[in-house]
């Protein structure tokens, strides 16, 4: 899924979908982006993965088991 695909599936559910950059810290620094679903206006995603389909999913999880 591309993110385009990932922020129109997340808009039909009125949440938005973007990628948190991580960087980590040391002698081999390097970044990693996590995919988030949730609400990007004040930084709270509802689910976070290395892969959109996998952040759907626990995002799917939460809704349908409340």
């Amino acid at each position: 899924m591309t993110s385009k695909e990932a922020q129109d599936r997340a808009a039909k559910l009125g949440l938005s979908a973007w990628v948190s950059e991580v960087v980590t810290a040391g002698e081999a620094a390097e970044g990693t982006g996590t995919k988030c679903v949730g609400f990007a206006s004040i930084e709270f995603p509802l689910a976070e993965s290395e892969t959109w389909e996998k952040a759907f999913s626990v995002l799917t999880r939460l809704i349908f088991s409340a």
